[in-house]
């Protein structure tokens, strides 16, 4: 019995090497194939030459993008607001209008004008309270 030939070949080199990725300044020893494992082992050599307030601000950076991503998350969380077009009509008055058709109209207009400014009124005091309250929040920790 003679033996097949190729059936025992050993599968071919990739033309490329293991891909490796790192930046001139980076240290020598931080080469390495890129890999998760690698990345953990990477960071693992990275933290182990470092001192003690490089790691707080490595810390401090990592979670304040997360704090922030966190902020986005939340601002997309519910429905969108449904586009509310506002149109707002006017009068065309004539030219030729007196003053007693002018102060009438005004006396006719003014309680909805009145209605319209106290709800104006509400509105920026229910802001104001808001704001009052999220700034109470910062002065209690510190920051405002």
């Amino acid at each position: 019995m003679t033996k097949a030939a190729g059936l025992a070949r050993k599968p071919p080199r990739p033309y490329l090497g293991t891909m490796r990725f790192r930046l001139p300044w980076m240290p020598k020893d931080l080469d390495a194939p890129i890999s998760p494992v690698g990345a953990i082992a990477d960071l693992r050599a990275f933290l182990g030459r470092k001192r003690k307030h490089d790691i707080v601000f490595l810390t401090a950076a990592i979670g304040l993008t997360f704090l922030i991503m966190y902020g986005f998350v939340i601002e997309m969380k519910g429905k969108p607001q449904p586009y509310e077009r506002k149109i707002i009509y006017f009068k065309q008055w004539d030219l030729t209008r007196s003053d007693d058709q002018i102060k009438a109209q005004q006396a006719i207009d003014k309680p909805a004008q009145d209605a319209r400014e106290k709800q104006e009124r509400e509105d920026e005091a229910r802001q104001r309270a808001i704001y009052k309250k999220l700034g109470d929040q910062m002065n209690a920790i510190g920051l405002y």
